[in-house]
């Protein structure tokens, strides 16, 4: 038997090689394997570092890698599945280039290329220090109020990062605009660790990140709102009136000493304005008058808009006209129902006064009637600027016959 096996122990082999063979090729057949990039980025880990230590330059890096899997693994790869990192276990202070790993988490996956291969870093230890943090204001306040010290929550910060560069932060400012404030600025800010020449210093943080600052923004004197009233002098036109009055601003803010700022009225006057003879709307710049000892806020200057309409005072009149036959034939003549039309009318004062019914035309046109009766709706004509608010009657009732024709009288 032992003879046997000797004999045919190559043969076996073959056989087994062959099968193996066979069953690869079939498997690759039915499930090819693929050499491709993995879809995203990956961050880079850091693993065995000291607590004592702390390593930067690395500045977010983050590596691609290329992979060969069966189309079936390939279908199952998540960002989860590969890890990359550096092992920092066994290396020593200074700036140093460490070799990137990754890790695949399903298999059978190949990892042929890591892209970068390697990366640059600076290991340091870990220092710390507290640094008072400074307030720097920007802007100004609303003319008439003062800025006080800022109030800082907590007033230092503590410092920490790579001794290198904790060593170089000599500030920890924040910046605060107050500028057209009036009234306190808080909030919360995170300083900015600077060096001593001004400059942002990298690779360090502050704790806590972020520190309340309050900025204290009072009057320097007393403050009061005042109404703004027009002064004028004389009238408009005869026949008409102020209709309506705006001024802008309505209200000014003034400040100065307390007894001044409470003497003063509840209100300031502009310089007057002329109405004399107007009959038209008037916009037009006035100049406050500013008592001894008070400035204003708001408006920065002490002039307001003043706003004008001004119109005609309107009147009311009756007029009894009589009408007039216009485009009668003249072998016709015609038999009115009524001798007088009376007109409602209504316009500016200055107008009603003067108008007379002879100013006043109402017509009956008549134009190529043929003998019979008819009713016809007057013609009004009335001078410009008198509107006609009634007529009665709104229509007359007219006979028209030829001449020599007895006229009978409306009844």
């Amino acid at each position: 038997m032992s003879r046997w096996f000797g004999r045919n122990l190559g043969l076996m082999l073959l056989s087994l090689v062959l099968a193996f063979f066979f069953w690869a090729v079939a498997t690759e057949a039915k499930d090819p394997t693929q050499d491709a990039p993995f879809g995203s980025s990956i961050p880079i880990e850091v693993t065995g570092l000291d607590e004592g230590l702390l390593a930067y330059g690395m500045n977010g890096t983050r590596v691609r890698v290329e992979l060969r899997a069966p189309q079936s693994v390939w279908e199952t790869l998540g960002s989860d599945s590969l890890r990359a990192y550096i092992d920092l276990s066994e290396v020593t202070t200074g700036t140093l280039t460490v070799p990137i790993r990754v890790d695949v988490q399903v298999t059978p996956v190949q990892v042929l290329k890591i892209t970068p291969p390697e990366v640059s870093l600076t290991i340091e230890h870990i220092a710390e220090k507290e640094i008072t943090v400074t307030t720097r204001l920007e802007g100004t306040s609303v003319f008439g109020f003062g800025v006080d010290d800022p109030e800082v929550v907590p007033q230092t910060v503590r410092v920490r990062g790579p001794a290198s560069w904790v060593s170089k932060v000599t500030q920890a400012q924040v910046t605060v605009s107050v500028q057209g404030q009036q009234s306190d600025v808080r909030g919360d800010y995170q300083p900015v660790l600077l060096d001593q020449n001004e400059h942002a210093v990298d690779n360090v943080e502050s704790i806590p990140k972020a520190v309340t600052i309050n900025v204290p923004i009072s009057p320097l004197g007393y403050v009061r709102d005042l109404a703004v009233t027009v002064a004028w002098e004389g009238q408009p036109a005869s026949g008409y009136r102020i209709s309506n009055l705006v001024v802008d601003p309505q209200l000014v803010k003034v400040y100065g000493r307390v007894e001044v700022v409470r003497s003063a009225p509840g209100y300031l006057l502009t310089q007057p304005v002329s109405l004399d003879t107007l009959t038209q709307s008037l916009t037009t710049t006035v100049a406050l008058q500013m008592p001894v000892g008070l400035s204003l806020i708001s408006p920065p200057q002490p002039y307001v808009t003043v706003s004008l309409t001004i119109e005609a005072i309107q009147s009311g009149l009756t007029l009894a006209v009589t009408p007039t036959l216009r485009g009668l034939p003249l072998d016709m003549n015609a038999v009115t129902s009524v001798d007088t039309v009376v007109l409602v009318l209504s316009g500016p004062l200055a107008v009603m006064e003067q108008l007379q019914a002879s100013d006043v035309e109402v017509v009956l046109d008549l134009t190529n009637l043929m003998p019979g009766d008819y009713t016809i709706i007057p013609a009004v004509d009335v001078p410009k600027g008198v509107v006609i608010q009634n007529v009665i009657p709104e229509s007359i009732s007219v006979r028209v016959q030829r001449i020599g024709t007895m006229p009978l009288p409306f009844r």
